[in-house]
């Protein structure tokens, strides 16, 4: 099985554990054809996403640019 095949059979069962009578069938189909559109890589548990200091430091350029204060932005960081 790959990993498309994979995350939408994680997705389905988890989707049919919270609403117990959804239609299998038509929301696999559904999810299929929306993650077909992507590239879907595993990110082992445990390991650090690759860019993930470029998207913090995206994320608190941004944070800055609306305003928030020094010390809500240095807390950012050390979260």
């Amino acid at each position: 099985m790959n990993l498309g095949e994979q995350i939408l059979s994680d997705l389905v069962a988890a989707l049919k554990d919270l609403y117990p009578n959804i239609e299998v069938e038509s929301t696999k189909n559904k999810l299929s054809t929306v993650l077909s559109e992507y590239y879907i890589q595993r990110v082992k548990l445990g390991e650090v996403h690759p860019d993930l200091e470029n998207k913090i430091q995206l994320f608190i350029s941004a944070k800055k640019l609306e305003g928030l204060s020094s010390i809500t932005l240095d807390n950012y960081l050390m979260n």
